[in-house]
């Protein structure tokens, strides 16, 4: 199957950092925040590439930043969007902790200096890259009658796939993945 990997548009954090209880929305309620006004413009944009020309369907992670921006792509091709819970971003917190924002960006530096790899001593217990591709293949499975699929998604879950150390805002990479 071939896969149009296409990296989410630019979130807008400023409403959930603004809340009564902020604390409330690190970790998974970061994952309520809409796209910036820069944002939806990156992914109008992003919907004129002509790499969906050969997409079937795009199929976005259920995060908000993730099917915003599949909603303007599939809005402009008036192709089928399904949304893919398990197409969701790295999970770096496995015990539900409620990690502050200082633990969230050690577990996403120990991720990154350790190639995606937990190691035994870690303190705190995330998402390995090994894990994220496992999850995401697993899904991807259900979506076998189609030939080329678009996937909205997040950098984190896209790196297992792809060898790039940085994906901008609505970057297109393309996969072959057997199935």
């Amino acid at each position: 199957m071939k896969v149009i990997f296409i990296r989410h548009s630019e979130p807008d954090y400023s409403m959930l950092d603004k809340a009564q209880n902020p604390q409330a929305y690190v970790e998974f309620g970061r994952d309520l925040a809409p796209l910036t006004a820069r944002g939806r413009l990156l992914a109008q944009e992003a919907a004129q590439n002509p790499l969906l020309d050969e997409a079937e369907v795009i199929i976005s992670s259920s995060i908000t930043r993730a099917l915003e921006t599949a909603f303007y792509m599939a809005r402009h091709r008036a192709i089928n969007l399904l949304v893919e819970p398990f197409f969701h971003e790295w999970r770096p917190d496995l015990d539900g902790l409620n990690y502050t924002e200082v633990e969230l960006a050690l577990a996403h530096q120990t991720y990154m200096v350790n190639d995606g790899n937990l190691p035994s001593d870690s303190p705190i217990r995330y998402e390995t890259g090994a894990e994220v591709k496992a999850r995401f293949l697993l899904a991807l499975k259900k979506y076998c009658q189609y030939e080329t699929v678009a996937v909205v998604t997040h950098g984190m879950l896209m790196r297992q796939f792809v060898p790039l150390d940085h994906i901008d805002y609505c970057q297109f990479v393309t996969c072959d993945i057997d199935l």
